[in-house]
């Protein structure tokens, strides 16, 4: 969006050199330039053979221009790209490929010299936003005490349309209202394939066995029933009125108050993360076990500042790259005001809160029934549930007053977060449940009036509301249900009817990074009234169900199933996740100076294609094999690979590098004459070479033992290989043996035998530079120079297009 690219310098009479590193989602190696995102922040280092070096760190744009300078010389240079702090908390080296469009390694050479332009273009992943392409969702249903319908958790495909049973299949029942009650929340644990479910606080319709502080698990095969895994303390005090849970008359200020808000499971894993509604507090709990007898810790998450401290009301929770964040709202339950009304999001980092969101709830909405000139129907209200003004609740025959609750959160690829609101009054009626006061039984009906709401991620940092600096404005008369031209609004196909109800979102968002829609829990989600489902947003355009209810909208809750009705009867959404496999490999060259080191290509340096590479497990045994490109590089495992790497297990890799392709090499020798380069030289392992060279056998067959990463989605790309050619020795020339001349007898004389001059070893060059990831000294002389450069400003013409990439061609090198 007019952002430019952060500059660093090259040497003079070279062409323009344009590092890019962009945010992966897939893990195939090979770019999707609809869905991958450029990744600012990222280090990039560029030397050439003398050990000079310039750096840059990649903008908005995700994107290091290197110019032309005196610093590097010769035109040919290695590039180096590494995750800095605080990156390196989520961020990964995506896995490589050699497959067209694919992106580089971290590694990379490139030839700039005489004018030409080049480019490298390699990924960043975060493991944990893996999922398969046939996931699922998973959706708690709420129901009335009377109701026929006991499904209490339902599980269902990614591409479900329509109205089920009629159009579509029916969602898979996971457990029911007998074995958990009512519920809100989910967490996906992808490490143990099971669901947490947390007990939640709603008029009308009861706790499960484990009461209102519950946290079930249930295993996602559907294999056995649901165990209570753990309590949240105190959280939960006012009882159901069991004998009339029709009427349910004591529990009306309960709800947004009581049991447990959202849950978060830590992405290794190993921690839940739970709101105490009650205390407004963050219980975590040991997430590793079949339960957990009680909390790690409890931490009271702070005011924001609301007008009162009893009007702070945090709810949802969302774990995102490695960090925890937590959602609420300023109730204005104290003051009545609306202008009290806000939203706030708080990152949570292990030590401290911190706010990233701050944004007030007054802006005009969609109606959620009739008129809009209703300004009751058309706002955000302050929470308010006292029968002394309960009429007031209701506009024309029905009840409706929407009152906010931060429910859930998402985010999308390049990191802006989607807010799902909650009408918490649905939480307190329901659809012909009884009035709460006393000596009244009238029957009520409530409509929702929840909903979704964009703050997008803004390029220098921070977020911008929907609306609001570069985040759009998607609302029109005639894309929002008829909705007022005033009303602002990122996804504004969340309506019904052409605009019988203009917010029908009941407050639940996911998103699978891998797709291009957001889910959101509605009611009438298709054609029919007094209906629950689930419809899916455009993730771009903000298009909804309300745009086109066939083909972004699944029913699965009918009316005669539904006790709530338009007041809305379901809970969180979760997908799920999955455990991103692992990569090793990288790059076979060969090493013309010996030493060990992977320098800038030139004519002594020049990857090694068509090397067979073979993967053995521990036992010895072939699982994998393959050949090096024409960069020299090859790769085992990874999304898609024919053979899955165990992780941690241990490997060996064997390089037989006998039948590479040496027409690039230096006197194009039989490739049975390559020999080993020195292993494991200089410091940085991304570098160096891991075959030790074999003393019998083959020679130009080499192994190298590996261990497998151990955790999801990471890769090891420093299993490299260099070979060289050994010069040979020329023999020594024999001294000639004079011909004996009769002559007296020498004096005796004791003989002398001195040893031939000693042949120091080939030892590797030594090093310079400080610090991790130094480079190594390639043997000519000169200090170590580097220039860390900021990031300048270079128009917006430095923007780098594709359409598709081939593989880099040793030969492209050398126009």
């Amino acid at each position: 969006m007019g952002a430019t690219a952060g500059t660093a310098t090259a040497a003079a009479g070279d062409g323009t050199l344009t590092v890019e590193v962009l945010r992966d989602f897939f893990g195939t190696g090979v770019i999707n330039a609809a869905m991958d995102v450029p990744q600012r922040g990222m280090k990039v280092e560029v030397s050439d053979p003398a050990g000079h070096r310039v750096a840059g760190t990649t903008d908005a744009t995700g994107k290091v221009v290197i110019s032309q300078s005196t610093t590097l010389t010769g035109g040919q240079y290695r590039v180096d790209v590494t995750i800095p702090a605080p990156y390196n908390k989520y961020l990964r080296a995506a896995p490589a490929s050699t497959a067209e469009n694919h992106f580089d390694s971290f590694t990379t050479f490139v030839d700039v010299s005489d004018g030409k332009d080049d480019a490298v273009i390699t990924g960043v992943w975060n493991p944990a936003d893996y999922a398969l392409p046939d996931s699922r969702y998973f959706v708690p249903i709420q129901n009335t005490a009377d109701a026929q319908d006991k499904r209490a958790l339902v599980a269902f495909g990614t591409d479900k349309r329509g109205t089920c049973p009629d159009q579509t299949a029916c969602p898979t029942t996971l457990n029911t209202q007998d074995q958990v009650g009512t519920t809100f929340a989910l967490a996906y644990d992808k490490y143990r394939q099971r669901l947490f479910q947390g007990a939640f606080a709603r008029r009308y319709t009861p706790y499960g066995p484990g009461g209102g502080d519950a946290i079930y698990t249930t295993p996602t095969d559907g294999g056995s029933a649901p165990t209570l895994f753990a309590k949240v303390p105190d959280a939960a005090v006012t009882p159901h009125d069991a004998t009339n849970m029709n009427k349910d008359a004591g529990f009306t200020d309960a709800p947004g108050k009581e049991s447990v808000g959202g849950l978060a499971l830590s992405e290794d894993g190993s921690t839940l993360y739970a709101v105490n509604l009650r205390s407004r507090s963050l219980v975590s709990f040991d997430a590793t076990g079949t339960t957990a007898s009680a909390p790690e810790a409890t931490l009271r998450i702070p005011d924001p500042g609301c007008a009162s401290p009893g009007d702070w009301r945090p709810f949802g929770l969302q774990a995102y790259n490695n960090t925890l964040y937590v959602g609420g709202v300023c109730s204005a339950e104290s003051t009545q005001r609306r202008e009290d009304l806000k939203a706030v999001v708080y990152t949570y980092d292990g030590e401290r809160f911190s706010t990233v969101l701050d944004h007030p709830l007054t802006a005009k909405r969609g109606s959620v029934f009739g008129s809009n000139d209703v300004d009751q129907a058309t706002h955000w209200n302050p929470w308010n549930t006292s029968l002394a003004t309960w009429d007031e609740r209701k506009v024309g025959n029905v009840f409706i007053d929407p009152q906010p609750a931060l429910a859930s959160l998402a985010f999308t690829r390049d990191g802006s977060m989607i807010l799902g609101f909650r009408d918490r009054f649905m939480d307190v009626v329901s659809w012909g449940g009884l009035d709460p006061r006393p000596g009244d039984d009238t029957p009520e009906n409530g409509m929702a009036g929840g909903d979704i709401t964009m703050a997008c991620a803004s390029p220098t940092g921070g977020y911008e509301w929907e609306g609001t600096g570069s985040c759009p404005n998607h609302a029109t008369p005639a894309n929002g249900g008829g909705q007022d031209a005033g009303v602002v609004e990122y996804f504004p196909g969340d309506f019904f009817g052409g605009g019988v109800h203009a917010e029908t979102a009941l407050g639940s968002v996911a998103y699978i990074p891998q797709q291009q829609w957001v889910i959101s829990t509605e009611f009438d989600p298709t054609v029919n009234v007094a209906t629950s489902g689930t419809g899916y947003y455009d993730v771009t355009t903000g298009q909804g169900p309300g745009n086109a209810p066939a083909t972004n909208a699944y029913q699965f809750v009918s009316q005669a199933q539904s006790g709530f009705g338009k007041a809305g009867g379901l809970g969180d959404v979760a997908y799920a996740a999955a455990n991103a496999p692992i990569q090793i490999g990288n790059r076979v060259w060969f090493d013309g100076d010996h030493n060990g080191i992977q320098d800038p290509e030139g004519p002594d340096e020049v990857p090694l294609p068509d090397a067979t590479i073979n993967l053995l497990d521990a036992d010895g045994k072939q699982v994998a094999t393959t050949t090096t490109d024409a960069a020299g590089e090859y790769y085992f495992g990874g999304v898609g690979a024919a053979y899955e790497l165990e992780p941690g297990a241990k490997y060996t890799v064997e390089f037989d590098v006998c039948t590479a392709d040496t027409s690039e090499v230096p006197t194009q020798p039989p490739a049975t004459e390559l020999r080993f380069t020195l292993p494991r030289a200089g410091d940085n392992r991304a570098h160096d070479s891991n075959v030790t060279p074999p003393t019998t056998g083959q020679l130009c067959d080499g192994q190298a033992p590996v261990t497998a990463p151990d955790k999801p989605g990471e890769v090891d790309h420093t299993i490299d290989a260099g070979v060289y050619i050994p010069k040979e020795t020329p023999a020594p020339t024999p001294t000639p043996t004079p011909t004996p001349t009769p002559t007296a007898p020498p004096s005796p004389v004791p003989p002398t035998h001195e040893p031939p001059a000693s042949v120091p070893p080939n030892k590797p060059a030594p090093q310079t530079g400080g610090g991790s990831g130094g480079l190594a000294n390639t043997g000519t002389s000169g200090l170590l120079k580097i220039l860390s450069l900021s990031a300048l400003l270079v128009g917006t013409g430095a923007a780098f297009a594709f359409v598709t990439r081939k593989r880099r061609q040793a030969t492209l090198r050398q126009h």
